[in-house]
């Protein structure tokens, strides 16, 4: 076998021990009744870890995109949940077998994201109605995402071949400076996202991306801005904005005329997709992606 593939091998073999140890740690502490998952490969998941099952049907398990409640999680890249996997009129029911099976009631899908893109799916199924499990979907989301993070990490070179740095304009600004642009960089968002009048509101997009040159130093006449293999939607990129200011979710709500637990799900997403562990951590890892400045 050639180096390469020894290294394929490797890297597939430390891959399906993190989705061991997540899944059984997930068990072990109640977060499922049944927790089972693996990785997206040829745009399906193929289960390859399974604990708290009674039954040997969910480790052989391959998820197809678009099918399922996992196919649905794969194709928008966020977490879905069905409160009664039975009935539920809005999924496919190719895998009732293997669900209803193992008696789960209440399931939920969290997709591993690397740079925006799916890379594998953790199921946790409840035999309990919802109300018994929704306390735990929190914790799981949050434990997926430092499952995201884990993944991302595996097969990265220790050392980085040095980028030149750009030519940078506004070098002079001081700290206080910068943060009184980024106070203006947020308001003029949550000020966009009120406005109907689309010549105003891409007038104002305009206004942002001269702030967003400044605070960054970046000089869009020399070195054209990177383009980001992460996406957010605008309304999880205005989040973060002030979430980069320090505010609150309660204040964030109360600028952008959200509910908090709408805020809270948007700061969420975005952290997936970011595979950043806290809020902060996205904060920084979005800056370094040019997604904020």
């Amino acid at each position: 076998m050639n180096a390469k593939g020894r290294e394929t091998r490797v890297l597939k073999a430390e891959t399906r021990r993190l989705f061991v140890e997540a899944v059984d740690s997930l068990h072990r502490s109640g977060t499922g009744d049944v927790v089972f998952g693996g990785m997206v490969e040829e745009d399906s998941v193929a289960v390859e870890a399974v604990a708290g099952a009674g039954k040997d049907r969910l480790s052989s398990l391959v998820v197809s995109t678009g099918r399922g409640l996992g196919g649905r999680a794969m194709t928008e890249g966020t977490p879905q949940l069905t409160r009664d996997y039975e009935i539920d009129p809005f999924i496919t029911h190719h895998y009732d077998e293997e669900v209803l099976g193992e008696g789960i009631k209440v399931l939920i899908a969290v997709p591993t994201l690397r740079g925006g893109d799916v890379t594998g799916m953790v199921y946790c199924g409840h035999r309990s109605d919802y109300a018994a499990a929704a306390q735990q979907t929190g914790d799981l989301v949050k434990r997926v995402r430092q499952l995201s993070v884990d993944l991302g990490r595996l097969g990265q070179p220790s050392l980085r071949k040095a980028v030149p740095e750009p030519e940078q304009r506004y070098s002079d600004l001081d700290a206080s400076s910068r943060e009184a642009l980024r106070h203006t960089y947020a308001e003029l968002r949550a000020i966009r996202s009120e406005l109907a009048d689309d010549e105003t509101r891409d007038r104002l997009s305009s206004v942002e991306n001269r702030l967003a040159d400044i605070l960054s130093g970046h000089n869009p006449d020399l070195v054209p801005t990177p383009t980001s293999k992460v996406s957010l939607s605008p309304r999880e990129t205005d989040i973060l904005s002030h979430v980069a200011l320090g505010w609150s979710n309660a204040r964030i709500a109360e600028a952008l005329k959200l509910r908090e637990s709408t805020v809270k799900s948007y700061l969420n997403t975005a952290m997936v997709k970011l595979s950043a562990r806290t809020r902060h951590e996205a904060v920084s890892i979005a800056r370094s992606s040019s997604i904020l400045p």
